[in-house]
């Protein structure tokens, strides 16, 4: 998987949002490719499902270009790790690819508690990511449960009550800002929140 220089969108869905789609249910069009850690070719079956997925609702754009979170400390110099956790960045998937394999092994540095960081999730067979389509129609999230690991998408994340609950909290929340210091990111979610609320208002046409 490359990751691209800029090239990302003006107000994507925010990360913190995508992350809501795990509790959408299957009437909004999830879909779920689930192994279990005891199955023969776990990686493979788990790579497998993750592509098929990807490609049937629609992730990826020209040249197989899509939306990744990644670590916001190490992939951008504005945002301090304490206040944005995660920031989107474009990449390319490219030919010999392993999602499920390399790719949740491939040691990004350490967390600011000290904890090793991996690029899709904490090590082999191991994921943990969020995915989004360039013009975030398709939100994609790869999870480690307790028995097994999958991957799952659902379409138009943003018209589904989750992301929505989750967008209007942030967006309308208020907190102690002396307890900001352990609260992750209440600060920049309630930007972008409100940054895509603005965004998203000015592009829908009146009525």
């Amino acid at each position: 998987m490359q990751v691209l220089e800029g090239g990302v969108p003006e107000s994507p869905l925010p990360v913190f949002a995508v992350g809501a789609t795990v509790s959408c249910g299957h009437g909004t069009g999830r879909r779920d490719a689930y192994v279990d850690f005891d199955a023969p070719y776990l990686i493979e079956r788990a790579n497998q499902g993750w592509y098929d997925l990807a490609t049937s609702l629609g992730l990826f754009g020209a040249d197989r270009e899509f939306l990744l979170a990644l670590p916001a400390y190490l992939h951008s110099a504005r945002a301090a790790s304490r206040h944005r956790k995660y920031v989107w960045r474009r990449v390319r998937l490219l030919d010999d690819w392993d999602v499920m394999g390399a790719g949740c092994a491939i040691r990004r540095g350490v967390s600011e508690h000290g904890y090793p960081e991996h690029l899709l999730g904490s090590g082999a067979g191991r994921p943990e990511f969020a995915m989004l389509a360039l013009d975030s129609t398709v939100a994609v999230i790869g999870t480690t449960w307790q028995s097994g690991i999958s991957s799952l998408a659902v379409p138009d994340p943003s018209d589904t009550e989750p992301v929505r609950n989750a967008i209007g909290w942030a967006a309308t929340s208020e907190w102690d800002s002396r307890e900001e210091w352990f609260m992750g990111a209440p600060r920049s979610d309630r930007a972008e929140a409100l940054a895509w609320l603005r965004h998203h208002e000015l592009s829908t046409p009146e009525a």
